[in-house]
């Protein structure tokens, strides 16, 4: 019976030591040397967030300013144009017929002014020999000042009239996109009735509305921070470009735009938030690299008086320029390490200069 129970104790020791090999796989060294640093107090500016909307700030809706049906309309929604490209022709018939009739009209006057200006010279002359009463001569001259104030008259209108064959194009009056389109070719144009609008991509603002208790910190051209939701790593620098002085009676809130400090890739339509800088605090701040997430909550390793490290969770608050604010878990003069790897464990020695 004792040589039968050899082979189950070699079993168990090959087992044991393999458990141990594992084991020593598995668990990290016991010293690392890491970079730390010792917390201080910073500065951090006091931002008020609004959120807003990009929109163009030359958005313009084109219309016809005379009646006429659409005989060309090429541009489609989402079509960019030139400045002075033609979008629009308007059928010129009905303008053309009235350019004729004013051509006749004005013919039609000076005719009759030459008619009466031949009376009067006819009969300055035979009232001079008194063979005309002088009320001959006095009615010629007004008949001739009517027929001057008629062909002023006609050519007025015939100005007009070919003032209106200008309007039947409508040219594009900036470099833009094509938005909306609400006629078709072969519909009646109508003065004031919006066609097409276009919306310039040069002027692009965020537009935000600010509640009435912030607005005597916000100035004209203040510089701001923004973000927009579908640039989730660019920071974006702008300025004050706008702010209309009259609230919404019923929100209480003024319209503030903000234009962009360069090009930047953003189209009217997006979301993004404007941060103001109202002022400065105190603050603890540990920079962005050392916070880490462990067993599902955010926080630092803090370095003890033994140089242990210690996973501690902490409770924070805004980002700025690579640092975190700590709201809670964290007092001055504490040290932390300020890159953590996965070989970084509760309990493990550091080794380590302090950095600034």
């Amino acid at each position: 019976m004792r040589y039968g129970l050899l082979p189950f104790l070699l079993a168990a020791l090959c087992l044991t030591g393999c458990g141990k090999a594992d084991n020593a796989a598995v668990f990290p060294a016991t010293r690392l040397t890491v970079p730390t640093a010792v917390i201080q107090a910073g500065e951090m500016p006091v931002l008020f967030s609004v959120p807003g909307s990009v929109v163009s700030d030359d958005r313009i809706d084109l219309s016809s300013r005379v009646v006429g049906f659409i005989q060309r309309l090429e541009v489609r929604e989402g079509q960019a144009v030139a400045k002075g490209d033609l979008l629009v022709q308007i059928d010129p018939a009905d303008i053309n017929e009235a350019i004729r009739q004013s051509q006749a009209g004005v013919a039609a006057a000076r005719n009759d002014l030459d008619d009466a200006e031949r009376d009067v010279v006819k009969y300055v002359k035979l009232a001079a020999d008194g063979y005309a009463p002088a009320e001959t001569l006095r009615k010629a001259k007004i008949r001739r000042d009517i027929a001057q104030s008629t062909l002023a008259k006609a050519q007025s209108v015939q100005a007009s009239a070919n003032a209106q064959r200008n309007y039947a194009a409508i040219l594009s009056p900036v470099d833009g996109v094509v938005v909306a389109r609400y006629r078709n070719v072969g519909e009646m144009a109508a003065t004031g009735q919006p066609i097409l609008t276009l919306e310039s991509r040069r002027n692009i603002v965020l537009r935000v509305f600010v509640p009435e208790t912030q607005m005597t910190k916000i100035m004209q051209d203040m510089s701001v921070g923004a973000t927009i939701d579908a640039l989730p790593n660019q920071a974006l620098h702008g300025t004050v470009h706008r702010i209309v002085p009259s609230g919404d009676p019923t929100t209480r809130r003024y319209q503030v735009d903000v234009s962009f400090w360069s090009e930047q890739p953003v189209l009217p339509g997006m979301f993004g938030r404007v941060e103001f800088p109202l002022g400065q605090t105190q603050a603890l701040l540990v920079p962005r690299q050392a916070v880490t997430r462990r067993g599902g909550l955010d926080g630092v390793f803090i370095v003890d008086q033994g140089n242990i490290a210690r996973f501690r969770w902490l409770r924070l608050g805004r980002e700025w320029q690579g640092q975190v604010e700590v709201v809670d878990g964290l007092a001055v003069g504490e040290r932390i390490v300020l890159r953590v790897d996965d070989a970084l464990r509760d309990g493990v020695i550091v080794e380590g200069a302090d950095h600034g």
